[in-house]
């Protein structure tokens, strides 16, 4: 005996256009955190040299950063609040402010350093800059 099949007729227009607003900003690719030239801070980490320690960031400009979190800055003036190790022996961090004119599309690492392998006057300084290839790629006029 044969059956009739039952089809269940879902409209599919609404889903698709749920789907469709979801992925929206993925499919035009503008807009967003790296829309426009853009600076990177980090702290030093990569080899840092004896007696030379990471300095975290902590602020930009006021705005609190989450530490593992590298978010792209605009490019200009900014004032840049760094973690940096207290006194030896001491769990203790100091913050130290510094203002830094991020240049488009440049990477710039941070660290802290003593004057002397004994003293406890540790100052904070930007252990080097790089360019970050897709960025220039990207922004090739960026300057």
């Amino acid at each position: 005996m044969l059956h009739d099949r039952v089809t269940c007729k879902i409209p599919m227009k609404p889903f698709a256009i749920s789907i469709l607003i979801a992925i929206a900003p993925l499919l035009a690719g503008a807009g967003g955190k790296y829309s426009n030239p853009y600076a990177l801070f980090e702290a030093e980490q990569r080899r840092p040299a004896a007696d030379t320690r990471p300095a975290f960031i902590m602020r930009i400009d006021e705005k609190y950063v989450k530490i593992g979190t590298n978010d792209p800055i605009a490019p200009g003036n900014h004032e840049v609040e760094l973690s940096i190790p207290g006194t030896p022996g001491s769990s203790q961090s100091t913050r130290v402010k510094m203002t830094i004119e991020a240049k488009p599309c440049t990477r710039y690492y941070f660290a802290a350093q003593r004057s002397t392998r004994s003293a406890r006057d540790w100052e904070a300084f930007v252990a080097g800059s790089e360019s970050i290839r897709e960025c220039v790629k990207r922004f090739p006029d960026a300057k």
